[in-house]
């Protein structure tokens, strides 16, 4: 495949100098810096029971499929799989991911960075993997983050994020140790070309993510990668809050 041509990745934008002194004298005014307030959406990859390649499901979306990648918010959300995006990961981090069960009524409750001393260990009857839950019986699950920008896709990079739960612990520890491969340089420094492929084993088929490192970031893009991981490991920014449909299916595969 033939490496595109990447757009400026960012804006210049010239401060008037009749308002220069007024704009720092009232920086950060009506602004906020609440986690909560800004927060980077999600980036899925869609199953066959996905709501959104559903037709009849209100979450149906139009040209959405098993194996098409989802960019939540976005203009133009739905990405042939096969062709993937292009991705600069910029920060990393993972926690514990509380859930009220489906037939309680379901949501999501909140984040947990270490696993609480309250959890009770459930073994898997299939013997895949064991789970935890609170005393409440609300279910918890260990989620990995990678935050990143989208290239190529609606002009614009865009920051995303791509969280790894189930059977995707895998994938995102393959790609740390192909990236921590190419030297010890910072995760900004590559941008990478997302896929999904489809999966198979005696349990049935899903779709993961297949990724490769595409090139190195140019000059624009390492300095807006940087931003973007100052950003998030300052505690600015956060990943929104995840769907637990897509949890569900996850944590099944």
């Amino acid at each position: 495949m033939a490496k595109r041509e990447i757009a400026k990745v960012e804006k210049k934008l010239s401060i008037p100098a009749h308002l220069a002194a007024r704009m720092a004298e009232d920086a950060g005014k009506g602004l906020s810096k609440d986690q909560s307030d800004n927060v980077v959406p999600l980036i899925y990859v869609l199953q066959a029971l996905s709501p959104q390649v559903q037709k009849r499901n209100s979450g149906y979306i139009e040209g959405a499929e098993a194996g098409s990648i989802w960019l939540r918010n976005s203009d133009d959300p739905i990405v042939d799989g096969e062709e993937g995006i292009l991705f600069q990961p910029c920060y990393f981090n993972k926690d514990i991911v509380e859930w009220v069960p489906r037939d309680s009524g379901g949501g999501f409750v909140g984040r947990h960075k270490v696993l609480p001393t309250n959890a009770k260990a459930v073994e898997d009857p299939k013997g895949r993997r064991t789970s935890f839950v609170m005393p409440n019986d609300n279910e918890l699950r260990e989620t990995r983050y990678h935050f990143g920008y989208v290239y190529e896709h609606g002009g614009q990079p865009m920051p995303y994020v791509i969280p790894m739960s189930g059977s995707g612990h895998q994938t995102s520890k393959a790609w740390m140790t192909l990236m921590n491969s190419k030297g010890e340089y910072p995760a900004f420094a590559h941008v990478c070309r997302i896929k999904t492929r489809l999966n198979t084993n005696n349990l049935g088929e899903w779709y993961g993510w297949d990724i490769s490192i595409e090139r190195w970031a140019n000059e624009d893009e390492y300095d807006l990668g940087k931003r973007l991981f100052a950003s998030l490991s300052s505690g600015q920014r956060q990943a929104e809050d995840p769907l637990q449909d897509d949890a569900e299916i996850s944590s099944r595969i």
